[in-house]
């Protein structure tokens, strides 16, 4: 399960990085770019809570 999430973390940077940069070679309208520069950013959000975790502490 956390590999997954992992993964759909990197894949969620990968697009918002790709969108912007499509819209900018005209390759996709501007509502598309803000559509999934808004999907890519609530999937990121939703799968880095999944597999980053806050370090575990040794006291007691």
């Amino acid at each position: 399960m956390k590999k997954i999430t992992e993964i759909i973390s990197f894949l969620s940077l990968v697009l918002i990085v790709l969108a912007p940069a499509l819209f900018y070679t005209n390759c996709i309208s501007l509502e598309l770019n803000k559509t999934l520069m808004l999907v890519a950013t609530v999937a990121w959000f939703a799968s880095s809570l999944c597999w980053m975790g806050r370090a575990k502490s040794d006291a007691k």
